[in-house]
């Protein structure tokens, strides 16, 4: 397996951690298990992230609001999924909420219908409303919100034969 040369010096490790910070965002954990790997004690990646933050290198709020627009736009994840998934990266919880602010209401529920309609005509019998409602709820969708959607599109006069 490949294992990372260990870096030692503080510039060499702060000039390569800001080309890694530049490449898209970054939240505090991945630049501090990135600096970790590098073989860099503790109170020197404390120190780096202090500069990094100070410098605009890092801010986990930038983070936030790019992960969500990101997981919601292209992976189609539901607010509960992208939530966990930030916790999971020791992101506040401010920013965090910040971050949801970035997905319109209005967008988030087409994003859901469109979603269930293109899974309802994938396998119209197949699937039961209990089985959408567990897919969907893996997606990370809200159960209210699935189920209104679930019982507007199964029970429309358009899919009644």
């Amino acid at each position: 397996m490949f294992k990372r040369k260990k870096v030692f010096d503080f510039e060499i490790a702060k000039q390569s951690i800001r080309k890694y910070c530049s490449f898209q965002e970054r939240c505090q954990s991945e630049v501090k298990n990135r600096l970790v790997q590098m073989g860099l004690s503790i109170q020197v990646v404390d120190n780096i992230l202090s500069d990094l933050i100070l410098e605009g290198y890092i801010s986990e709020e930038r983070y936030a609001k790019a992960y969500v627009r990101g997981k919601f736009k292209i992976k189609k994840w539901g607010r509960i999924k992208i939530k966990q998934s930030l916790i999971s990266k020791r992101v506040t919880f401010k920013c965090i909420e910040i971050g949801l602010l970035e997905i319109d209401e209005i967008e988030y529920r087409n994003c859901l219908e469109n979603l269930i309609s293109k899974r309802l005509l994938i396998s119209p019998q197949k699937d039961s409303k209990s089985a959408l409602l567990k897919y969907f709820q893996n997606r990370g969708f809200e159960n209210h919100l699935i189920l209104e959607l679930i019982q507007e599109k199964v029970d429309s006069p358009s899919n009644k034969t």
